[in-house]
């Protein structure tokens, strides 16, 4: 997704209290071959193990429990949480912590990489620089995850972008290509980029999930929620082929060791 500035005073743990089950309904999965390319580019050894740093409802933590890896994911919003932990039970290797992505209470040398998926644009990047330095475990490898929307690529992802535009709350700022900030928390201009496309099939009821996961735009109990759903479902109407639309998504990987001073 675009992210979106903060309201003033939102405290970034607790905004998505509310939208916890439509984000997880709505937002899009991150394609398998993210882990596959990190594991050979960071050789990572089969089995290892990851911590996920604002895990949200599992989706990043899924695709490498799936591979195979250990996972540990961090997540301070309850909501968002408990959706991780239902849709993760039972499956092996997945441990849910209550806790931030500056502060893990994680054990020190604990972890083989940590990764951030749609979530480090909320962080203090100094302390998770340093909170992922103590977990770690040398080399200490990280990866940036992020869906971007491809907001020109059809008619009905033009129309989205418009409506987002319309009905957006909040200043229009993208954050996930913040480049100094990346460079920041890798310690120099040595990380590297790899982008997969993809695309999410999205019947409407899945559609209005998405919209209503995404905390820039109105809530279902705000005014214009009604508003906006009613143009969300003018504009898929239009697009839809077999009762679906596809969102086309770069899925923005950042990738490298974090280096123990911010030297290039």
């Amino acid at each position: 997704m675009d992210s979106r500035r903060a309201e003033p005073g939102t405290d970034p743990t607790v905004r998505f209290s509310e939208r916890a089950l439509a984000y997880a309904s709505g937002r899009p999965h991150y394609p398998p071959a993210i882990v596959a390319h990190l594991a050979r580019e960071l050789e990572l050894a089969p089995g290892a193990v990851i911590v996920d740093l604002g895990s949200g409802t599992g989706l990043s933590s899924r695709i490498f429990l799936q591979a195979g890896f250990q996972v540990i994911g961090v997540e301070p919003n309850a909501r968002m949480r408990e959706q991780a932990e239902q849709a993760l039970a039972g499956v092996a290797g997945f441990v849910s912590v209550a806790a931030t992505a500056q502060a893990t209470t994680l054990d020190d040398a604990c972890a083989d990489c940590v990764i951030a998926a749609q979530a480090f644009h909320w962080f203090d990047v100094d302390a998770v620089r340093t909170e992922a330095l103590r977990i770690l475990r040398s080399p200490p490898r990280a990866a940036l995850i992020w869906n971007v929307r491809r907001v020109q690529d059809s008619d009905f992802a033009r129309g989205y972008e418009q409506l987002v535009c319309e009905f957006s709350r909040e200043q229009v700022r993208e954050r996930h290509g913040n480049e100094d900030s990346i460079q920041a928390f890798f310690g120099g201009a040595h990380w590297r980029r790899s982008v997969f496309q993809h695309a999410t099939p999205l019947d409407f009821e899945s559609l209005a999930a998405l919209v209503t996961s995404t905390s820039y735009l109105p809530a279902p109990h705000d005014p214009a929620y009604v508003p906006m759903t009613q143009s969300l479902r003018r504009l898929f109407d239009a697009s839809q082929r077999d009762g679906r639309v596809a969102m086309p998504y770069d899925a923005r990987v950042y990738f490298g060791l974090i280096r123990t001073s911010q030297t290039d």
